[in-house]
C-alpha cells in the first residue's frame, strides 16, 4: 500500500494552485466538480494534492488537517530557491533527532508545509 493523496479545503482554488505551482512544482492533473464541492488535483512526480473548495462558504473548516510535509534532496538549496520567490520558512530549518532536516512554510490558507531532508547515511 502507498498513499496515494493528501486533500484540503481550501478558500479559493485558483489561488491555492498558483502558490503550489509557484513554489512546490506541482501541475494540475484534474478538476471537476463534486456535488458542491469544485476539486482540483495537483500532481508532482508521486506526489499528488487534492484542493477542495465549496461554494457557499465563507472560510475554510478546520477540520484535522494537520500538515503537508515534502520529502526534497537538498534543503538548504529548495529554502534558497522558495526565498528568491518571496516564501520564507515560518520554522527551521532545524536537524531532528532522527537526523532529519525541516523546514516549515504556511501555505494560502494556512495550512503548514513541512520540507523534509532525510538523513539516509543511518
Amino acid at each position: 500500500m502507498k498513499l496515494h493523496h493528501v486533500g484540503m479545503t481550501v478558500n479559493s482554488l485558483r489561488r491555492s494552485n498558483e502558490f503550489y505551482q509557484r513554489y512546490f512544482g506541482f501541475k494540475e492533473e484534474m478538476e471537476f466538480q463534486w456535488g458542491s464541492e469544485k476539486i482540483l488535483f495537483l500532481k508532482k512526480e508521486d506526489c499528488r494534492l487534492e484542493l477542495i473548495e465549496e461554494s457557499g462558504k465563507d472560510s475554510v473548516s478546520k477540520g484535522v488537517f494537520l500538515h503537508l510535509a515534502l520529502e526534497v534532496d537538498d534543503l538548504e538549496t529548495e529554502i534558497g530557491l522558495l526565498m528568491k520567490e518571496g516564501l520564507s520558512p515560518v520554522e527551521g530549518p532545524l536537524v531532528l533527532e532522527n537526523g532529519w532536516k525541516v523546514a516549515f512554510f504556511y501555505g494560502p490558507d494556512g495550512e503548514i508545509i513541512e520540507m523534509v531532508e532525510e538523513d539516509h547515511s543511518r
